[in-house]
């Protein structure tokens, strides 16, 4: 990830499952935090119900996930919302 997405095509946002079949709130951060380093994160496939009413449930995957990513904002995937972003990965709409 760190060659190819974060060094080669210098990503700016990312899209990333975090499901438990995926990785793990910890490890998902890392690439996050680390590895990628995008302006922002949109957490994906968590595979639990992570929202209520829009917002994110504090016991959550998804919370943790979030708690753990710094230095950038992690918005959750809501069905039927659309987000919007710039070329920056910046949200300028729906966000």
């Amino acid at each position: 990830m760190k060659s190819v997405v974060a060094d080669y095509f210098k990503a700016n946002l990312m899209v990333l499952n975090v499901g438990p079949s995926a990785v793990t709130s910890k490890d998902a951060a890392y690439i996050a935090n680390e590895l990628v380093r995008p302006a922002a994160v949109i957490a994906s496939h968590v595979n639990e119900g992570a929202t209520t009413a829009g917002k994110v449930r504090p016991n959550s995957r998804t919370a943790a996930f979030m708690s753990l990513v710094t230095g950038r904002p992690v918005y959750p995937a809501l069905s039927g919302k659309t987000m919007q972003f710039n070329g920056d990965g910046k949200c300028v709409a729906g966000c």
